[in-house]
Parts: C-alpha cells; sequence; structure tokens
C-alpha cells in the first residue's frame, strides 16, 4: 500500500478527448494563451542629470587650471617687487581654488546640518537685535557658508585662506554696521561672550561704525587676543576710529600695542601698528576730551 496520494485521473467530456486541467483543478479556458503585458520602458534620465557630472569634472578642471596659473602669478611675483598684499591675495585666491574641489567632495560626505556653522544663530544667542538685523540685511546664508568653510580649512598650509575668508566675513558686517544701526552694548557682549570668529566679527560691526568703539573690547583684544585676525582687526579698529578715542585710552592702548610682541612679529599686524603710531604724532587728529 503506498503512502503516497494517487494522481486524479483527467476528466473526460461525452464527445472529446480529455481536458487539461488548470492550475486549480478546473478546466483550462478556452481561447489563446494570455501572454503577460510588458512593462513599459523607463524613461530615460533628463538632460539636467545627464549634464551633471560633465559639468562637475569640467568645473573641478576650470578651478585647478585657474589656481594653479594664480599660484604660478605668486610664485612669480616673489621675484618681481609685487607689493605684499597683492602678493598674499594671489596666492590665498589660487590655493583656494586648488583645494575647493576636495572641500567639496568633503562637504558632500556629510549629513545635511553636520558640518554647518549657523553663525547668525551664534550672534543671536547674544545679540538678538543684530542678528536679526543681519538676517534683514539678507546676510544670514551668506555670512553661515563664509563661516562654514572656514571652519572646514584646516592645517598650518592654509592659513592664508583662512585669513583671507575671515576678513570677507569682517568686510561683510562692516559693510552692514555701516548702513545699520546696531547696539554698542549688544555689539559688547558679543564679543566677550562670542566664539574667536564671533568676537572678531564683533570687531567688524566697529569697523564699520566708529560710534560703536568700546575701549575695553580693543583693549582685551591687543592684550589677550584669541587669534591673530582678532588682533588684526583690532588694530584696523583703532587707527579708523583713532579720532573717537580719548586721550586717555589713546595713551592705554598705544602703551598695549607698543609692549605686545605678537605685534612686532606679524608683517600685517606690525605695519597698522606703525600707522597708529604716525596718527599718534600727528596734530590734525582731533580729541574728544
Amino acid at each position: 500500500m503506498s503512502d503516497v496520494n494517487p494522481t486524479p485521473s483527467a476528466r473526460h467530456t461525452p464527445s472529446g478527448p480529455p481536458m487539461p486541467s488548470g492550475p486549480t483543478g478546473g478546466p483550462m479556458p478556452y481561447g489563446p494563451p494570455v501572454r503577460p503585458a510588458r512593462s513599459a520602458p523607463d524613461a530615460p534620465p533628463a538632460w539636467t542629470v545627464r549634464a551633471r557630472p560633465v559639468v562637475d569634472v569640467s568645473s573641478r578642471i576650470l578651478c585647478l587650471l585657474i589656481g594653479g596659473a594664480l599660484l604660478v602669478a605668486g610664485l612669480v611675483g616673489l621675484f618681481t617687487g609685487v607689493s605684499e598684499g597683492a602678493l598674499i591675495t594671489v596666492l590665498a585666491a589660487g590655493l583656494l581654488l586648488v583645494i575647493m574641489p576636495s572641500i567639496v567632495d568633503r562637504i558632500r560626505r556629510m549629513k545635511f546640518g553636520e558640518f554647518e556653522v549657523h553663525l547668525v544663530r551664534q550672534i543671536a544667542a547674544t545679540a538678538r537685535k543684530s542678528a536679526d538685523t543681519l538676517r534683514a540685511l539678507g546676510m544670514e546664508k551668506q555670512l553661515d557658508a563664509y563661516a562654514t568653510i572656514y571652519t572646514e580649512l584646516r592645517g598650518p598650509e592654509l592659513k592664508a585662506v583662512r585669513g583671507e575668508i575671515l576678513d570677507r566675513i569682517v568686510q561683510r558686517v562692516a559693510n552692514a554696521s555701516a548702513v545699520e544701526k546696531f547696539d554698542k552694548d549688544e555689539v559688547r557682549d558679543l564679543f566677550f561672550t562670542g566664539s574667536p570668529i564671533v568676537r572678531v566679527l564683533a570687531l567688524g560691526l566697529m569697523e564699520g561704525d566708529p560710534s560703536l568703539l568700546d575701549s575695553q573690547v580693543l583693549l582685551t583684544a591687543i592684550n589677550t587676543s584669541l587669534t591673530g585676525n582678532e588682533q588684526y582687526h583690532a588694530l584696523r579698529v583703532i587707527r579708523n576710529g583713532w579720532g573717537q578715542l580719548s586721550e586717555t585710552h589713546r595713551g592705554e592702548l598705544l602703551a598695549a600695542i607698543n609692549s605686545n610682541p605678537q605685534i612686532a612679529n606679524g608683517p600685517a599686524r606690525r605695519e597698522v601698528a606703525n600707522e597708529i603710531q604716525e596718527l599718534h604724532r600727528s596734530p590734525w587728529i582731533p580729541s574728544i576730551n
């Protein structure tokens, strides 16, 4: 006796051969077999998608070519008596263009939001009115983008590039304070409570509007600066706002400048310090005593 169920016999119709069974055991339907419908072919990608790799490669090549040309021009300038300021600008721009593709790749590999520096949000934590003014001027995304690139650039070989980008941030906020009024107490709080980049930004606001000058902020930036850029921009504020300072404050700041060895070791800072010395010797600067 078999343990296997016997296969059911084919069913017969009264006037014909056996009818084949369908997959469910019922009779197969009459008519030609039905073929499965073909799926529609995938639509070709849009031209913008196809062109993106070409544009990406072309822009990288262009950055490398222009950056390399600027670096070569800067090296040639070392032997042709070009001014130091122009030479640094050309070399910094060339280096930035050469390394820009790698910076873009690094940013793309990171998750959105992890690498962004929300500079205006930092300002809002201490100086809400100042942050609102920058937003009203449409500067939030621009300042955040510059601050992000500045933060991402690491290594001593990128020092000049970092300085160039920070100078752009300072110039933007200086332009803003030249056309909009900022609160002096908020700017002071920004300096004493902010991060290194926010401290420099507070000095940038003073550069644009000398009425924001605070002698205690400037003295701190000269004596105990967190970065060389902070000290450099403090010197610029002192030079530009010399006539807004009292004679007592001028004497304190001048003594701090003369006794600070870091200023003498930095060419750009030393140049501004020499200009302040000339202002001190000039009889044409008004006093507000």
